[in-house]
Order: structure tokens, then C-alpha cells, then sequence
């Protein structure tokens, strides 16, 4: 395990290491994780700075949830928030309801990793991604609430309201779906619905 740690250090510090090497030695160090860390305290952390072993923890435990193994924490997000939003854009209004709560499972555990990613890099920097990320996710929610709009063809100035796993304001010009728990802000007098826990 020293060597591993000895190895992980050498390609985080390498100008001319070839990419498949780097990757290769992360995915090394990834799979003897809870070791190289165990070594890498002991040590001093000398080796690699604690924001990094922070970030290759985190790394670890998504290779353990859902097998993969990527050099950084932040491509990770990037390419996850991708493939989320490509899998939302595709989602139809009439998707079964198992489809609809797994992409939401999937976008909590984009959340918590980017929560991770704001301890380890800086919370302004993760919350702007969340930002970023939250506006295209309306905007695909606002298009297939549209669709289903026109497609059930509602009375003029109705919008359908597409519901989550969270509490969403209800339009006052909205039509729901049946089955869903609903809730009044007396403060605010708005209305939110979400879908039944």
C-alpha cells in the first residue's frame, strides 16, 4: 500500500504521464482505497494533500456504489449531470412512475456527491453548479409540462403540472394529476403538491 500511495503521488505530480497511465494508477489506488488511506495518515499525508485524499475517498465510493472509476470528482459530475439530463430530456409526461422516482434517486445522489464536492473545493463554486444544473432541469420540466399541455389540449391559460419527490409550488393556473399530496402555505397562501411518499 505504501507503493500504491508512492504511485498515486507520482501521477498526480507527472507533467508527461500518458492518460491511460494516470488512470491507471488511480484506478489501482481506488480499488486498495481504505489501505492507501490508512498508509496516507499514518504517514502525514505528506504524499498527497488532504483535499485530494478527500476527493479520492469520495472517488472510492462511487466506484464502490456504481462501478465507476474516473480520474477526478469534478468529471464525474460533469459527465453525470449529462447523462441525467440526457436520460430527463428523453422522459416522456406519461413515463411510469418506477422510471420517474429512479432519475430522482439518481439526481439525490448527484446532489449529495456535489455536496461533497463543495466541502472538499468550495461551496460558491458547487452551489453555482447546482444552480446551473437546477435551471436546465426547469427548462425540461416547463417543456414537457407544454407538451402535455397542448397534447391534452387544456383550455387556454392551463398548464399541466408535472409533480417530483419534493414539494413544488403549484401554479394557481395549473391542472395536477390525481394521487398527489398536496400542502397550503398560510404564510405565503401557495399551493405545493408532491408525489405521495
Amino acid at each position: 500500500t505504501q507503493r500504491a500511495l508512492a504511485v498515486v503521488s507520482h501521477a498526480e505530480e507527472s507533467l508527461d504521464m500518458p492518460p491511460h497511465l494516470k488512470i491507471g494508477a488511480l484506478t489501482a489506488a481506488l480499488r486498495q482505497w481504505n489501505k492507501v488511506t490508512e498508509v496516507a495518515e499514518i504517514d502525514g499525508g505528506a504524499q498527497l494533500s488532504a483535499s485530494r485524499r478527500a476527493e479520492l475517498g469520495v472517488l472510492s465510493r462511487i466506484r464502490d456504489r456504481d462501478g465507476h472509476i474516473t480520474w477526478s470528482l469534478e468529471e464525474y459530475l460533469h459527465a453525470a449531470a449529462d447523462d441525467l439530463l440526457d436520460w430527463e430530456s428523453r422522459l416522456e409526461v406519461g413515463a411510469p412512475r418506477k422510471a420517474k422516482v429512479n432519475m430522482e434517486g439518481a439526481w439525490a445522489h448527484w446532489q449529495q456527491m456535489l455536496f461533497e464536492y463543495g466541502y472538499i473545493f468550495g461551496v460558491e463554486k458547487a452551489e453555482e453548479w447546482r444552480r446551473r444544473v437546477a435551471a436546465r432541469r426547469e427548462d425540461l420540466r416547463l417543456g414537457r409540462s407544454t407538451a402535455a399541455s397542448n397534447s391534452m389540449k387544456l383550455p387556454p391559460g392551463k398548464v399541466w403540472f408535472e409533480p417530483t419527490a419534493e414539494w413544488r409550488e403549484v401554479p394557481p393556473n395549473a391542472i395536477c394529476p390525481a394521487g398527489l399530496d398536496f400542502r397550503f402555505d398560510m404564510e405565503t397562501q401557495k399551493n405545493y403538491a408532491r408525489w405521495l411518499p
